[in-house]
């Protein structure tokens, strides 16, 4: 690996700059590498399971990938991850001794929270690096616990400024996290925290519509005839001039085109009927602006035969290697 990031930096530079300075850069390099491919081992996990699992399924596979993530970059022995709502609350969770009664999992999860290392990181909202937990307060072993803890790391997945869940790393022996594991797993989590918070966006408008649905069971039969699940669904990701950075299959057939050809458009709005035109680029524009980082709408869409199709969109805007893009799901309603 070190011969190849040493490629990425120009020969004069090498010869110029001192030793450590270059070795310093070779680090940081490094730190970046393993992040952007993080990055891209999330996005394939989030369309995967997305075309795999629905509803909370779907939530808690994400969750696992992103724990499978975390111990393969930092090799920790142990891991847990909560999943946190708006008020703080926690709604998932993945306890590093594994399965637990509901009563058990509520009383561990409180007294972390409430006097261990993760309440810290949720107050602070920063990481928190114990070296060695029997020289830190903020360590708490939890009854019977059936593994042995020198060493932690809990890093805050923030989203913007909400804090959407808690990670917590670690590994037997003291020392075994140091500050460059914890700047690695900062750069990760905000890649982590994309994809929780469009499988959980997901979820939870997946869930808004199973109780209209319960609530007006007679009046949508046909309906729940023409219901999707994930596996309906259209995955994109689009940049800010609209050009389909990536599509899968289902928005190609949507639309009447070869898997290939999505790509090759100038635009997403050479999918949008002249009728809606004006109101889809609006609502793009004001999104990839960021004057209103949620797309959401309606239109009228326009299949490759002309054919005009009624489409719903949903996206968030995002980074995605630099850049700021769209990234979201798509159906026929």
């Amino acid at each position: 690996m070190r011969d190849r990031l040493l490629s990425k930096l120009p020969p004069d530079q090498l010869l110029q700059r001192p030793k450590e300075e270059v070795l310093r850069e070779i680090e940081r390099l490094r730190k970046v590498e393993l992040a952007f491919d993080a990055q891209d081992e999330m996005l394939r996990s989030l369309v995967v399971i997305g075309q795999t699992a629905t509803g909370r399924l779907m939530l808690r596979s994400m969750l696992q990938t992103t724990i499978k993530i975390s111990v393969k970059l930092t090799d920790a022995h142990e891991s847990s991850l909560f999943l946190l709502n708006s008020k703080g609350a926690v709604t998932e969770s993945i306890l590093a001794r594994g399965a637990t009664i509901k009563e058990q999992k509520e009383h561990l999860i409180g007294k972390v929270l409430d006097s261990g290392l993760a309440g810290w990181v949720v107050e602070r909202r920063q990481v928190g690096l114990i070296a060695d937990t029997r020289k830190d307060e903020r360590w708490i072993t939890l009854p019977d616990q059936p593994y042995t803890v020198g060493s932690a790391l809990c890093v805050p997945i923030l989203r913007g400024k909400v804090l959407l869940g808690i990670l917590t790393l670690t590994h037997s022996e003291p020392n075994h996290f140091n500050e460059d594991l914890s700047d690695l797993m900062q750069m990760c989590a905000r890649q982590m925290a994309l994809a929780l918070d469009n499988a959980r966006l997901y979820v939870r408008e997946h869930g808004k519509k199973e109780e209209q649905r319960a609530a007006q069971k007679e009046e949508e039969e046909n309906f729940k005839e023409e219901e999707q699940d994930l596996a309906h669904l259209g995955f994109y990701i689009i940049a800010e001039n609209g050009k389909f950075l990536y599509a899968n299959t289902r928005i190609a057939e949507i639309f009447g085109y070869e898997f290939g050809e999505l790509v090759t458009l100038k635009s997403i709005l050479k999918v949008v009927a002249t009728t809606h035109y004006h109101q889809v680029a609006e609502i793009f524009s004001q999104c990839v602006q960021g004057y209103n980082p949620i797309l959401s709408c309606r239109f009228k869409g326009q299949r490759k035969d002309r054919r005009l199709v009624d489409i719903e969109i949903y996206g968030t805007r995002t980074k995605f290697y630099g850049k700021y893009v769209v990234i979201g799901i798509l159906r026929l309603v």
